[in-house]
């Protein structure tokens, strides 16, 4: 068996290498087809990587531990911290952080203010392998004794006039609603212009508890950050449901205002916690991604049915032209099955030829786009890291792909020569006499 495979494979070889010509345009089709393909793919999968990667930062992690008394009151958070630790896998960790609603705060520098919307209280020692994946145009996270650091945006900073290294003011109220004003020191600048960075900044906790009046372990979120990967859902469900033996818990749920309802209620049981997902976190993007999962899906769908139409029908003048050709393979005890093995391997030899050559293109493409400095676009920063479009490549879904193309593309050529396969060597003879 082995060996009659090899014997179509080798005439198959043969006999692209003789037709060529007629191939080069079933090849410049498939090649084409992939690099559009995988080009999308490459570069929408890292405009959705960039976003997680984004709300990975802004949220701490991949999951957060948050509830409490009609507010987010977590008063001894180490307390909490050995109760869920078990339950997780030992390379998850624990930060601690503060989340200050900033809407009524204002930076002040050199005589100019500016509100942001959000101060981040985080242990940066603590999170040093979060905000290691920041891009920081100027400074890092370095903390004074004094623990009177702050990391800001670039084009807030940009906006203020400060640089690294500088101080600047920050009014806000305390939790007895008085004003309050502290000195910090910007140790740090990050790009990001988008929703989730241009209006944040991350205060060292300590400062921010201390202004705010709050205890000196006053936590309203506990991260699990699970590094480089992300927790799968068996994973999710089993944290859940140990939590649930402990915590009054909220249901998982895919939208957090359903909990902050519940939290904020005089009705239901207090305290009350709950275990928000990532995706839960940014549940108002979801539509942005689906809808570029959904385009890139859309292209593939009608670059997949080009490639295999394109080649089936090509294949039908192909084969005309070469009735004579069949008819000698008949002639010499070739059955109609053999002559059709010979025709398939010849379309998946051109196709692996032209996805080899595809993968290359759709590769150069995508480093070719990566190479662009796109942070200029208005609300684009969300999709770039560092500002630019950053492919993620999964050869996964390269086989996927090839495997999708194999297949159809073959039941088109199948269904194409159906018949001339059949045709007898005298009738194959006298068709071109």
């Amino acid at each position: 068996m082995f060996s009659r495979a090899k014997f179509y494979a080798k005439l198959a070889v043969k006999s692209i290498l003789q037709n060529r010509a007629q191939y080069r345009s079933l090849f410049a089709v498939c090649l084409f087809g992939v690099a559009i393909i995988l080009a999308s793919v490459l570069i929408t999968d890292g405009m959705v990587q960039a976003v997680q990667q984004r709300a990975k930062l802004y949220y701490g992690g991949d999951l957060q531990f948050m509830g409490g008394s009609n507010n987010f009151d977590i008063q001894n958070p180490g307390e909490f911290i050995e109760k869920i630790r078990p339950l997780v896998a030992d390379d998850v960790k624990f930060y601690k952080r503060f989340d200050y609603d900033a809407r009524n705060s204002a930076f002040y520098y050199e005589g100019q203010k500016i509100r942001q919307r959000v101060f981040k209280g985080v242990d940066f020692e603590a999170e040093d392998e979060l905000f290691a994946s920041f891009t920081f145009v100027e400074g890092g996270t370095s903390v004074t004794p004094e623990h009177n650091t702050m990391i800001i945006s670039e084009p807030i900073a940009r906006r203020l006039g400060l640089h690294a290294g500088d101080q600047i003011t920050l009014q806000l109220y305390t939790i007895g609603k008085y004003t309050n004003t502290i000195n910090l020191v910007v140790s740090g600048i990050f790009q990001d212009a988008s929703l989730f960075g241009m209006y944040t900044s991350y205060i060292d906790i300590q400062s921010l508890r201390t202004a705010t009046g709050y205890s000196e372990n006053y936590t309203n979120r506990i991260c699990l950050n699970y590094g480089k990967r992300s927790p799968s859902e068996k994973e999710v469900l089993s944290l859940q449901a140990g939590l649930e033996k402990q915590f009054n818990m909220f249901h998982l749920t895919d939208d957090k205002q359903a909990f902050y309802a519940v939290l904020f209620d005089n009705v239901s049981p207090k305290p009350v916690y709950a275990l928000i997902t990532l995706d839960a976190n940014i549940k108002d993007l979801q539509m942005v991604i689906k809808a570029l999962s959904f385009v890139t899906l859309l292209i593939t769908v009608i670059l997949v049915s080009i490639i295999a139409v394109g080649i089936g029908s090509t294949y039908r003048v192909i084969v005309m032209k070469r009735i004579t050709e069949i008819g000698i393979y008949r002639a010499i005890g070739m059955k109609s099955s053999g002559v059709k093995k010979v025709f398939l391997f010849e379309t998946f030899f051109l196709l692996l030829a032209g996805f080899i050559c595809g993968v290359i293109f759709a590769l150069l493409i995508s480093l070719g786009v990566s190479y662009l400095n796109l942070s200029v676009i208005p609300a684009f920063d969300i999709f770039l890291t560092a500002g630019r479009l950053i492919p993620k490549i999964e050869p996964v879904k390269w086989l996927l792909l090839l495997g999708v193309i194999a297949v159809t593309t073959i039941l088109s050529v199948l269904f194409t020569i159906r018949n001339v396969v059949h045709i007898s060597p005298v009738n194959a003879f006298a068709t071109t006499a």
